[in-house]
Order: structure tokens, then sequence, then C-alpha cells
């Protein structure tokens, strides 16, 4: 048996699971999804034995007399995914299994689930089959790479703005497509260059915003943001590439800037505890989101991390934790001892009825939070910082630029000041050893540098 099916961990709305396709025949070894739900009630597994007298299970497609929407739905996806095979058998026999490439099978089913009809002249019989799309092949890779879903959400952010920018070449030249095979580095610098400007070119023209589903009014972005989303496109030319749907990389003629960041800001001890002593009884919801944020800063992890413990994460007076960032390349496990601070926190707000370590809200609303309990308590004095849109420096009260991330950085900063070992603060921070990004964090300050050229004093 060629053929292998599978219930896939993908869903739809109503709770149906995709089916996967599995052809193994000689050499070849492909999967791909065949964009087929069904109940997983409503399949079972039989064995069978080989045509080389291997035993071995197969799913099957269960039918009932009792005809039901749901029975009658699987029967119609019995007949698509026999029609489905029947059909990539075909095509498999015209072409010889000694000449299946890689993508050959997703290739297969696309054609199959997009029929299109055959255009006759008078000199050809039929015109090449349709390839695919940009977008066709961008859905599959988004659907085959394992992220996250927060990641999967900027992907998908970043495919709208491909969308509008194709859409808006358009109205240029109605000819245009977005293709990979011809993509270069010029291409490249005009879809960054696109992206910077969108939000002056889509007041112009509202009506792409209207025809791409979920896209919002966009906003001025700088070239750090431009940047992540070049390395987003590079992530899918080189998926391309390795699935032999291209050759061309046009990444060999186009550099990706650095990212440019600002003089790192964060709070001193003296004004973390100022934070954490000051009476806001007045206001006892920004008292609760002022608890969260010194916690933050006592276990310095993301946002995106602090929301998700649970006390199943408190492990031997420690918080465990696999970075979000992380998970889906190299992940490992943060363990960072809780202080008297935070455990104090942690008893204050312990409440079994509630899933989560602590009462998180929102993260816009956290934010929010936090530059108000700032103003309150006094934390505004004047900081440099970098315009992202401009790149010029500015100088901006604390109160109006802190974040969820300042936590992140003012325990990177304090702990880096006290020890001075970054691969010591990293194992508590979750930052590689040898991370660029680390600097970013923390702050040569005037005290360690005297401290430093002290050692020279005679």
């Amino acid at each position: 048996m060629a053929y292998e099916i599978s219930i896939s961990k993908k869903t739809d709305n109503t709770g149906r699971s995709e089916l996967s396709l599995r052809l193994r025949l000689g050499k070849v070894d492909q999967q791909a999804s065949t964009h087929l739900y069904v109940n997983p009630q409503h399949v079972r597994w039989e064995d069978y034995v080989s045509s080389k007298g291997r035993k071995s299970k197969r799913l099957v497609l269960k039918t009932s007399r009792l005809k039901t929407d749901e029975v009658q739905h699987t029967e119609d996806v019995k007949k698509k995914l026999e029609d489905l095979l029947e059909f990539i058998d075909k095509n498999l026999q015209q072409i010889g299994v000694n000449n299946v490439s890689k993508g050959w099978l997703a290739q297969q089913i696309y054609d199959f689930t997009n029929p299109h009809e055959e255009e006759v002249d008078s000199d050809e019989s039929a015109t090449e089959p349709k390839q695919m799309s940009f977008f066709d092949l961008f859905d599959i890779f988004l659907e085959k790479r394992e992220i996250s879903q927060g990641k999967k959400n900027q992907y998908k952010v970043f495919r709208r703005i491909l969308q509008r920018y194709e859409m808006y070449k358009q109205l240029l030249d109605p000819k245009f497509k977005l293709s990979l095979d011809t993509l270069d580095g010029n291409g490249i610098e005009e879809i960054g260059d696109y992206i910077k400007k969108e939000y002056k070119l889509l007041e112009k023209f509202p009506n792409i915003i209207e025809a791409v589903n979920e896209s919002r009014q966009p906003g001025p972005r700088g070239q750090n943001t431009v940047n992540g989303h070049y390395k987003k496109l590079k992530a899918f030319v080189r998926w391309a590439i390795d699935k032999e749907y291209i050759t061309n990389n046009p990444f060999r003629k186009f550099k990706i800037p650095k990212d440019i960041y600002g003089t790192p800001y964060c709070l001193t001890l003296e004004d973390l505890s100022q934070l954490e002593k000051a009476d806001l009884s007045k206001r006892p919801g920004l008292a609760v989101q002022r608890d969260i944020f010194v916690f933050q800063c006592c276990i310095g992890c993301r946002v995106s991390d602090l929301k998700e413990l649970t006390m199943a994460n408190v492990i031997n007076n420690e918080i465990h934790y696999i970075a979000r960032k992380t998970k889906d390349g190299n992940p490992k496990t943060i363990k960072v001892p809780i202080n008297k601070t935070a455990q104090a926190i942690i008893d204050r707000y312990a409440d079994p009825k509630r899933k989560e370590l602590l009462p998180f809200i929102s993260d816009q609303n956290y934010n929010e939070a936090i530059k108000e309990v700032f103003k309150l308590t006094g934390l505004t004095r004047n900081v440099v910082v970098r315009n992202s849109l401009t790149g010029e420096s500015e100088i901006r009260p604390l109160n109006e630029i802190a974040s969820s991330h300042l936590a992140r950085r003012t325990l990177t900063n304090i702990l880096y000041k006290k020890y001075k070992d970054q691969s010591l603060v990293s194992a508590i921070t979750g930052h590689a050893p040898n991370s660029s990004a680390f600097a970013r964090y923390r702050d040569i300050d005037e005290d360690m540098r005297r401290e430093m050229v002290s050692v020279l004093d005679l």
C-alpha cells in the first residue's frame, strides 16, 4: 500500500481533524495535508497485510446506515479521498516514481483541490497544470512550520502586508504577481520601502484595506520592524529552497540591515524599592498590577511567559519555565530562585480557584497600568531614548515609556552590575551565554566604569 492516511493535530472551527496523506513508494517518502476534515469518532484502525507481507494498521473512515449530517459528511470526505488518490495515481503513472521531486505530493493535492479549466488551442490539446501562487506556497510553509501560535499570528500579519503590497503594485501594473521565482534583491528592498510607507499609501487607496481580510489601518513603522519582516521572508525563502519549490535565493544579494537600539534604560534598586513601598491603597487595582510588575522584576521573564505561570511552575522554591521564544528552537528550562519579595507577592494573591499564578490582565492594560503606577509613585525622571521611526535621540519621562519589558531589563542590569558576569546572569534571565542581545538589557553605568579603572590606582 503506497498511501497512508492519518489524523493530524490541525482542526477546523467545528472540531473536526484534518486528514494527512503520506506517499511511500520506493525512495519516495512524502507527507502533505489533504485539507479534508473528519470527526475523529468516525474513523477506526484496521489490520492489514502489505504486498510485502508486513502486518500493519490503516485508518478507515466509518460509515453508518443512520444518515446523520456527520455520517453524510464522513461519506462525502471518503469519496473525495478516493478521488484524490485516483488523481494522484494517474499522475504518478504518467511521470514515473523516479521523477517525483520534493513537494510533488503537496502540489498534487493543491491541483486536485483547485481544479482549473484546460485551455485548448489549435496546436496543443491542453496547457500546463496551474502552479501554486506565492500565497498558496506561503500557506503551506506556515502550516508545516512548527512555531507557536503567537509567531504564526505574526506571520499572518506579514502575509496580509504582502497581499496589500501586491494589490498596490497592481494599481501600477495590473499583471504584477508576487513570485519567489522572480523575486530579487531589488524586489526585497522595494517590499521594505512599501512596509515603511504603507500607512501613507493606504490613506490614498483605502479600498486595499477593505479587500484584504482582517486588515487594519497600519501606523508608521521603523527600520527594526521592517527588518523583522525581512527575516520572516528569508525564513520562507529558505524553506522553499529546502523543499525544492524554487532554486532562486534573492537574499544572496540582499543583506538585512542590523537592528539599531538606543542606550538601555532601567530601574535601580532604589527605584524598585520606591515602587514597592508606595502607598496605593486609594487605587487598589493599580496596587495589584504594581505588585505583579515588581514580581516580574524579581523573575525577569517576558510578559508572555509571566502570564503562563501557574502554581505548577513553583518547584523547590524556584520558578521553573521554558521561554516561549525558545520553545520552537532550543527549549531550555529556566530556573529562577524565588526571593522574599516575590514569595510575599505569591502568598498575597494565592487563590486555589484561579489557574494563573497571579491575577493578570491583558498586556495592553498591564502596560497602561505600569505607566500610571510610575506617575503616581514619582518615577518620572527624564531618560534618553531612540525614536524607532526617525532614528533620532529624544528625551522622554520614564513613566511615559515604561512597559512590562522594563522589568526584564531591570533584573538583567541590577544583576550584571552586582556580579559582572554575563553567563551567570544569563542563567537567571534565559539569555544565551554569548547573546548579542544581552547588551540591550544592561547598561555600564558611572559606578561600574569608575570601579573598572580603579584597578589601575597605584
